[in-house]
């Protein structure tokens, strides 16, 4: 409570001095979102992990996991100082975040308030300059990557011209120097972006390179670097009443490079080499949006299990953990408590985000009036490859199973809209058959959930 009142007292002092000095200007957007969920077949928090290994959401090689239910709420707020024509502060603050109403004691579970983002923007005569604790929202689209937060020194130069914005930067990821006596145990990430935007198409095209040195100034054998390389590229475009968008990942590089290897103990240099892809074609009808899309993330081959320098090629466990958070086109599959291909809350499904993913998903909107809209969509989704479930398994098929959602918003005020959902998850063959051989049943999955939100 002291924190809360504290923060607000900050904010208000801020407000009071923007509103004294001519030069500042203040201002605040920000959400608070209620949501009621009710997931059956699902194993919560079942402490067979610890809670920060955010065990939880559904359990389909169970049948009997219980229902879970549960009211949540987030509360954010983003204030922005404009200091003058040049200078801007802006910060995010997380009061709560998916807080679980009933449980009290929010520090418990990390939910404590949270200073998210805190960095300035200079508009300078070389180009924008971001610096600090910045916003990362997701690059291109949301397949994969996920609204986050990193320390980062960005710069935009003026000297590219429309339609055209590059932008460099360089991310303090992990910082160990200061801290202790090595010299050079900093994990950091250099990205150069290209863009090209018309007012029908968006063009990006990215390269990173990660320079992890955690575990390489440890004066131990065991000292490893591990230097990757990604290339990623999205688009989307527009002609006539049709949309196309498209986004592409492959990261490659060092998975491991040890300063000594030792090929008996299985200390030898590592490679990763892994790809994913998303594809969505939607057509715009008067009140009526219709859309086929496919996504694909490739899985981990069985070479590894014979081979000690086999490459990594778990795309959802390199590019992301599951799939992007903000990605979901499909409440169970990809949602963010349903613990599948999404790690939002709770860890993506171990076996899934090993063996990769194929999914078709035809999804569809329609405006029934200004304050009322409508939302449907059908899922089937399969493994790349069951290699490594089948080395702890048996005979696996790579069957996810199909899925159907609906949904329904409804704009109760200009900032405040309701909105219901449900859906079922037909598990295919891939549970039934891992569920089979750890001597259990599986079950299809339902998800009922509803969610008011309020912004400003």
């Amino acid at each position: 409570m002291k924190k809360i009142i504290s923060t607000v007292a900050a904010l208000g002092l801020v407000v009071g001095v923007a509103g004294t000095a001519s030069a500042l200007d203040f201002s605040m957007s920000g959400q608070y979102v209620i949501e009621g969920y009710m997931l059956n077949n699902a194993d919560g928090n079942d402490n067979t992990m610890a809670y920060d290994a955010k065990s939880g959401g559904f359990d389909p090689y169970n049948d009997e996991a219980g229902t879970d239910s549960a009211w949540l709420h987030t509360f954010i707020i983003k204030p922005k100082l404009q200091v003058n024509d040049k200078i801007s502060m802006f910060s995010e603050l997380r009061f709560a975040r998916y807080n679980v109403w009933g449980n009290q004691d929010d520090a418990a579970d990390g939910q404590t308030i949270d200073v998210y983002t805190l960095y300035m923007e200079y508009m300078s005569p070389v180009g924008k300059i971001r610096a600090g604790r910045c916003i990362v929202p997701p690059w291109g689209g949301d397949f994969l990557s996920t609204y986050s937060h990193a320390d980062r020194l960005m710069w935009w130069p003026s000297f590219v011209a429309d339609p055209f914005e590059l932008l460099v930067f360089t991310q303090k990821t992990t910082e160990s120097d200061w801290y202790n006596n090595n010299d050079d145990a900093d994990n950091d990430v250099y990205e150069i972006d290209l863009t090209y935007k018309t007012d029908n198409l968006l063009l990006l095209g990215g390269y990173d390179y990660y320079n992890y040195k955690g575990a390489s100034d440890d004066n131990a054998p065991s000292n490893y670097d591990r230097a990757q390389h990604q290339l990623r590229a999205y688009g989307v475009g527009k002609i006539a009443n049709f949309t196309i968008e498209g986004e592409w990942g492959w990261r490659f590089g060092d998975f491991t490079d040890y300063d000594t290897e030792i090929p008996g103990i299985g200390q030898v240099d590592q490679d990763v080499d892994t790809m994913a892809l998303m594809l969505d074609g939607s057509g715009q009808f008067d009140k009526l949006d219709v859309g086929l899309m496919y996504f694909w993330a490739e899985g981990q081959d069985d070479d590894i299990l014979t081979h000690d320098d086999a490459d990594v090629t778990a795309a959802m466990q390199v590019l992301e953990d599951g799939l992007g958070d903000d990605f979901n086109p499909l409440y169970i599959l990809t949602g963010d408590l349903t613990g599948m291909l999404n790690s939002d809350v709770f860890n993506a499904d171990p076996n899934m985000t090993t063996s990769g993913v194929n999914a078709i998903v035809v999804h569809s909107d329609f405006q029934v009036s200004d304050q009322l809209s409508l939302h449907g969509a059908l899922g089937y989704a399969w493994a790349d490859t069951t290699d490594m479930v089948e080395a702890v398994y048996g005979s696996v098929d790579d069957e996810y199973g199909w899925e159907i959602d609906l949904g329904a918003k409804y704009k109760l005020l200009d900032n405040l809209t309701y909105e219901v959902r449900a859906a079922y998850f037909n598990t295919g063959d891939f549970f039934d058959d891992i569920a089979t051989a750890a001597g259990q049943d599986s079950d299809d999955l339902y998800l009922l959930s509803h969610h008011l939100t309020m912004t400003f």
